[in-house]
């Protein structure tokens, strides 16, 4: 793995780790309070570098090394964030990227494959958080904080909460173009699967696939490696 570094201009960069490899390379987006090492992005990693493949797992803004803070980065901004990644491996890969994202993750790559699908090979939306920014005032204790799985508590700016719900999540599954994976467990404790099968069934594009998991919890981690072979077959059919 080599550093990846990103220049944003204003003293903002994301950081992160990229594998070479040929295309399609993947681009690992994790969750709200994560980082981009962990198990799942691990799995991918084997996954990619037994296939031959590129790989870039980054820091969100606002997480790990990447700058910023929790709280005070507008979904909107992580999503032009993306954009930007996604534009910048594509002169490195020759083409367009296959978009793996976990929870936040997921929805930034959502909302990043409908506004550029050239950019965009296929995508994997693993208990991507719907419903979730659009009511983030419903998840703040009375101080005004919202708290990661890990017991890290962060206030929400204002523009923040007003930025989510300006997102039209409503008309984001008819927008995509790409071949696209959902992935859902049944036990998941954050987002109800409910909304990932609601999401699936509105997406347009008739190269889709869904897999509610169950007992699935909203880390998917015990079955990433499945994740990745039914990526692969959708992606060759």
């Amino acid at each position: 793995m080599q550093p990846f570094t990103l220049e944003l201009g204003d003293g903002q960069r994301i950081v992160g780790d990229l594998h070479s490899g040929g295309p399609p390379g993947y681009l690992f987006l994790h969750g709200l309070g994560s980082v981009r090492t962990g198990e799942k992005s691990n799995s991918l990693l084997a996954h990619a570098s037994a296939r031959g493949r590129g790989l870039l797992r980054i820091d969100l803004r606002g997480h790990g090394e990447s700058t910023g803070e929790l709280g005070r980065v507008a979904v909107s901004e992580l999503i032009a964030d993306t954009l930007r990644v996604l534009e910048h491996v594509a002169l490195a890969w020759q083409g367009p990227t296959v978009v793996v994202g976990s929870s936040l993750g997921g929805l930034l790559g959502a909302y990043a494959a409908a506004a550029r699908p050239d950019l965009v090979r296929g995508l994997a939306l693993l208990a991507p958080a719907l419903g979730y920014v659009g009511n983030l005032e419903h998840r703040l204790d009375p101080t005004g904080r919202m708290w990661t799985g890990d017991g890290r508590g962060f206030v929400v700016e204002p523009r923040v909460l007003a930025d989510g719900r300006r997102l039209d999540e409503r008309g984001l599954p008819a927008r995509l173009a790409v071949p696209t994976l959902v992935v859902h467990g049944t036990a998941d404790e954050v987002i109800p699967h409910r909304h990932s099968e609601r999401f699936f069934a509105a997406v347009a594009d008739p190269r889709k696939e869904l897999w509610v998991v169950p007992g699935g919890d909203h880390r998917l981690n015990t079955v990433a490696n499945e994740i990745w072979a039914r990526l692969d077959r959708l992606l060759a059919e």
